[in-house]
């Protein structure tokens, strides 16, 4: 304020509203992650960033601190998206009452108050902080009722006043808060939580459900925060080091271990949808017991919520980037084309020892009889990451299995039959692995960067900082040798490394006169497909979205041939206008309609296309004339 004392008027100019343009036409790129407030599992459009950063709150959790690093590298279109919250809830009130709050953080028992009126069976709830009535049945006057949907009220009462513990809850005069109504009248309180700090298992479970929930959203680009490739997971262990596990750590019911701590790995996963909820029981040591499981339905540690016994076969490997790849890819096969990124974790420290430590070796290979390149001793570091280079079964270990072959070398993100790592890999009908690399990046660079979620610069993956950049950028122009604005490197790397980075599908960052710029930019797809180029799979993303978007107005009409001519002659306009743009060399697109597909309401599109591939290497031949 210009005064202390003085009356007046006294503006203040405040700046960032217009640091995202709320119509801009780029992709959209999703940030998933935790914060201590705000919407919960509901996609928020940043029309501005300083009001999501106010809405979300910027020193604790991941989501804002993404969105800071998604606009540092150019994104102008961005959703978020919050997990790991949890609503305060009271159940039993009235025998058989919930009260659940639509606010999911840590204080949401102690923000309402209630009176439960046992006898007229009357429940008011009050917003402690202004005291507003923000909801009263009224069951004597059903049209006098309030509801302002900042709580959720279900189940009925069981029994009658007086008996099986029912009672009153607070007075009129006197309410109780959520959180001190615990055990009167019988009710039971469980706190809210803000999710800030998840292990790993329960980031997992997260990215889960929202992955479930966003299924045909429109979205381009998908950023889940504080979850790495090489997440410590017990199917990357030897059988020694699951054994030196804590096994107190892992007992009861969603007794998850402390983020951060040794104890805090991925174990094998089970999933279950049940009334409308997922939940999951977690296997430690392969046993098919489940050290951690739900309190849902029938469930145990030995079976699901329906009271079926668990095996070892219904567990599956869990890993948060083959689960951004799979979501990627059935996103892509069924409503729209997208692209993931996922980081890795850093080096234990910036000297020379430890990045050379982190960065690691490749693995030693060989031709087998049948001309596979097989993994015979395995690698270490990035250059040793089973989905990049393979691996093959050491000490109790299991080797990462592509076509059936243990250890074939290069490794893989493989789509299976059941959307988990060991389910059956899918062939397509070109007789080929279906390849889900393709739809992530996997970014090995580590970034300085400086934004206001920290009072100083600090480090973290590249992985937010990339996805940003390269959504700005037109779909046939790669990151490759582009500099990222913003970003300084925390160590260097060299140049023979960054070329076996490469080689192995990582993302780095690397440091020239211009600047800190893109080292490559692969998709995480092995050697052998298409699409191990970012701008590759961009440009078919362009040209199918193009393709949808000239059928989408035949979709409902009669099947003639008149109109397939016209749908063939649509797509052919608005594949043309992307060769103008230069995204694509050639093309050839036809479309056919059996009679028996056309009783079935099908038709086929056959699209062959010759993308406008990126000039990666120039080589000059010099020649010396003696005159």
């Amino acid at each position: 304020m210009a005064y202390e004392n003085l009356p007046g008027i006294f503006p203040y100019l405040i700046d960032g509203n217009l640091s995202v343009n709320s119509t801009s036409e780029n992709p959209v790129v999703l940030v998933i992650g935790t914060s201590p407030r705000g919407d919960s599992s509901t996609l928020y459009r940043v029309n501005s960033v300083s009001e999501a950063a106010q809405e979300f709150g910027k020193n604790d959790g991941t989501l804002v601190r993404g969105l800071y690093e998604v606009v540092a590298g150019g994104a102008s279109n961005i959703r978020l998206y919050r997990v790991g919250a949890e609503a305060a809830r009271l159940v039993s009130v009235g025998g058989g009452i919930t009260i659940e709050t639509v606010s999911k953080d840590a204080s949401a028992g102690i923000d309402y108050q209630i009176f439960w009126d046992d006898d007229a069976e009357r429940l008011y709830v009050w917003r402690v902080s202004d005291g507003l009535l923000v909801y009263d049945n009224s069951p004597a006057y059903p049209s006098a009722a309030i509801d302002e949907n900042e709580v959720s009220v279900t189940g009925a009462t069981v029994g009658l006043p007086g008996s099986g513990g029912r009672a009153d809850i607070g007075t009129a005069a006197v309410p109780l808060t959520l959180a001190a109504a615990n055990g009167v009248g019988g009710a039971v309180y469980t706190a809210g939580e803000d999710g800030i700090l998840l292990s790993r298992m329960a980031l997992f479970e997260e990215l889960y459900k929202a992955y479930k929930l966003l299924e045909n959203e429109d979205l381009d680009i998908v950023v889940p925060m504080n979850a790495y490739l090489d997440d410590l997971n017990v199917c990357d262990m030897t059988t020694a080091q699951v054994a030196a596990l804590t096994p107190a750590t892992f007992s009861g019911v969603a007794s998850y271990p402390t983020p951060g701590t040794s104890n805090d790995v991925l174990g094998k996963v089970f999933a279950q949808e049940y009334e409308g909820e997922w939940y999951f029981w977690w296997d430690i040591n392969n046993d098919g017991v489940a050290e951690i499981w739900p309190s849902v339905g029938s469930a145990n540690y030995t079976r699901d919520a329906y009271a079926t016994a668990l095996t070892t076969s219904d567990y599956h490997e869990a890993n948060f980037g083959y689960q951004l790849a799979d979501f990627c890819y059935r996103q892509s096969e069924d409503n729209q084309e997208m692209t993931g990124v996922i980081g890795v974790l850093p080096p234990a420290s910036w000297s020379l020892k430890d990045v050379s430590a982190w960065v690691g070796k490749e693995p030693d290979t060989d031709e087998d009889s049948n001309g596979y390149e097989l993994v015979t001793t395995n690698g270490s570091g990035l250059l040793g990451l089973k989905w990049l280079a393979g691996r093959r079964a050491y000490n109790g270990m299991p080797g990462h299995v592509i076509m059936g072959i243990s250890g074939l070398a290069d490794g893989g993100f493989i789509a299976t039959d059941d959307g988990w790592p060991d389910g059956a890999q899918q062939y397509d009908r070109n007789d080929h692995l279906v390849d889900i690399g393709k739809y992530i990046s996997v970014i090995g660079a580590q970034a300085i960067l400086s934004n206001s979620t920290h009072a100083t610069s600090y480090v973290a993956s590249g992985a937010a900082v990339y996805a940003g950049f390269y959504s700005q950028l037109p779909g046939n122009s790669a990151p490759t040798n582009k500099v990222i604005p913003g970003v300084r490197l925390p160590f260097r790397v060299s140049a023979a490394k960054h070329d076996l980075l490469a080689g192995k599908r990582l993302v780095m960052f690397q440091q020239k006169s211009k600047g800190n710029v893109v080292a490559d930019a692969p998709t995480a797809a092995r050697p052998d497909s298409d699409y191990r180029r970012l701008t590759t799979i961009r440009i078919v993303k362009e040209c199918i979205d193009a393709v949808r978007q000239a059928a989408e107005p035949f979709i409902g009409e009669p099947i003639t041939g008149a109109r397939l001519a016209a749908l063939e002659t649509a797509i052919d306009q608005a594949l043309t206008k992307l060769k103008k743009a230069e995204y694509i060399q050639r093309f050839d697109a036809i479309v056919t309609s059996t009679p028996t597909q056309q009783v079935q309401g099908e038709a086929d599109v056959e699209l062959v296309l010759v993308p406008a591939f990126e000039l990666r290497q120039i080589n000059v031949y010099v020649a010396l004339a003696a005159q």
